[in-house]
């Protein structure tokens, strides 16, 4: 009988562990796409600013 219980303890304890592991990986999951997302908003921000200033001056170079 101890044997069952044992088992079944030690099953529990794997499905424990196991979602502990998934909980870890999705939050560090979460944290490279936010990392990932402001890198690509700085990008496109650089991008807009450098057309902004070529219209600038184009435009001055027209008035």
């Amino acid at each position: 009988m101890e044997i069952n219980i044992f088992k079944i303890a030690v099953f529990i304890v794997l499905v424990l562990v196991y979602l502990a592991v998934r909980k870890f990986f999705k939050k560090v999951a979460d944290v490279t796409e936010t990392i990932g997302k402001s890198a690509d908003h700085e990008d496109e921000l650089k991008a807009l600013n450098t057309k902004i200033a070529t219209l600038e001056q184009q435009i001055n170079n027209k008035a």
